[in-house]
């Protein structure tokens, strides 16, 4: 069974390299504005941004994380960037959004995690590698396969536009592998959702002493 999704993705993949390596440059370019916008930050604004930070994880230190009202929120996050992508893949004007979307995401990640590593050095950089990355190892992934899956459905709409009915009978059947795609690599997002809510927690709390 595992063998067989193995070569599924991996055929999907071989299949739609093109779309991977466009939306992989997306949201690599968001990553590095991220960054570099950490370096544009005044003195102010990245004093903000660090007592804000510091007194969040003072506050986590001091009281007991609600793992659940963190799941919550992490869900309500990720299904909300889960729907964006699969209504603009069912859009023909969809595909410059999903781009715009990845990088986006990107640039998220690029920020946060290039202002931690800016502000505390090495013990920025230990915090991101344990505390941020292992849920954004699971859910960018997905995001992009997402990306690429709402891009190919977009395409096929576009080349059905106005053929016929056998056609669109066969549009029909694609809609309903797209929802499928869709809702397989939700499955593996809500892991790195549970990654977010009950794991980063720990490693948050074993960190915080270190760097506060």
């Amino acid at each position: 069974m595992l063998l067989k999704v193995r070569n599924m993705l991996v055929g999907h993949i071989k299949n739609n390299v093109n779309s991977y390596m466009f939306l992989v440059m997306a949201f690599v370019i968001g990553v590095s504005t991220g960054a570099f916008t950490v370096n544009g930050l005044s003195a102010v604004q990245r004093d903000e941004l660090l007592n804000y930070f510091q007194g969040f994880m003072q506050l986590l230190s001091n009281q007991k994380i609600d793992s659940n009202e963190l799941l919550k929120i992490a869900l309500y996050e990720n299904i909300r960037i889960i729907a964006v992508i699969w209504v603009l893949g069912v859009t023909i004007i969809g595909i410059p959004l999903i781009f715009m979307l990845v990088g986006i995401r990107g640039f998220i990640t690029g920020f946060s995690s290039g202002f931690v590593i800016e502000a505390m050095g090495f013990k920025g950089a230990i915090f991101t590698l344990f505390a941020m990355i292992p849920k954004e190892f699971v859910i960018i992934p997905c995001i992009i396969a997402l990306g690429v899956n709402g891009i190919n459905f977009s395409l096929n709409i576009i080349k059905n536009k106005s053929i016929k009915n056998k056609t669109k009978e066969t549009l029909r059947s694609r809609f309903l592998s797209y929802c499928a795609v869709t809702l397989f690599y939700t499955c593996f997002i809500l892991v790195g959702v549970i990654i977010e809510a009950y794991v980063t927690p720990v490693f948050i709390r074993m960190f915080t002493p270190i760097i506060i």
